[in-house]
């Protein structure tokens, strides 16, 4: 990957091999604040997987794919409308039209729940299930691409570094917080655990997206 000297906020590039500067050479990595790194690779990866998308997953777009995750991750539970409003922060009327495309779709299904007639749990059909094994399937393999090289105690490592970073970022947000108190409390820069196993990859990287869902559709165009 090369980047532009030129670009905003970039530092002057260093070439790795013999310390030259120039177009083409990779700007020395110390010279670059981390959270701007670790943006960068949040893209690239994002980037990958959406190079890679399986052509099953292709209808998953404008939004889908997200909640499709998000309702395998909650199988067995009930999930309502209001359940993906909250989670996705967008309004009822974003939310019913997105789930009515998605049950024409065949994505999803609505039914009725005994307690409430008024309540349709959503569950997802066998169409989405295998929407769901293929993203799985290529997030592993991104993972794989990520990693290569890592030794197994490495990975340890910089989880352990990653979960620091977390927890710095939570308690710089708690500070805000309480100087700001008209702000929604503050969350984890995650919002949940981090999946450790590799093939949910692509399921992390999902829900982790605090995006809503228009500006998905806005991507997407």
């Amino acid at each position: 990957m090369t980047y532009d000297i030129n670009q905003s906020g970039i530092t002057p590039a260093v070439c790795r091999d013999d310390s030259r500067s120039g177009p083409g050479c990779a700007p020395a990595s110390d010279q670059i604040p981390l959270g701007v790194e670790i943006q960068r690779l949040a893209r690239a990866v994002r980037r990958y997987l959406g190079l890679t998308m399986p052509a099953s997953a292709r209808e998953a777009t404008d939004g889908n794919a997200s909640i499709i995750m998000f309702l395998d991750r909650h199988r067995g539970d009930e999930i309502f409308q209001h359940d993906i409003e909250t989670r996705f922060c967008i309004t009822r009327s974003t939310a019913s039209r997105v789930l009515t495309r998605m049950e024409h779709k065949g994505l999803i299904i609505r039914k009725p729940v005994a307690r409430d007639a008024r309540l349709k749990r959503i569950e997802l059909t066998a169409k989405a299930d295998r929407i769901v094994a293929d993203l799985v399937a290529n997030g592993s393999r991104a993972e794989d691409s990520l990693t290569a090289g890592f030794t197994p105690d490495e990975l340890v490592r910089l989880r352990g570094y990653l979960a620091r970073l977390h927890c710095n970022m939570d308690a710089a947000l708690d500070t805000v917080a309480q100087t700001q108190p008209t702000r929604a409390p503050a969350q984890s820069a995650t919002g949940q655990e981090p999946s450790h196993n590799a093939g949910q990859l692509a399921a992390s990287i999902i829900r982790n997206n605090h995006t809503t869902i228009e500006e998905e559709q806005e991507r997407n165009q």
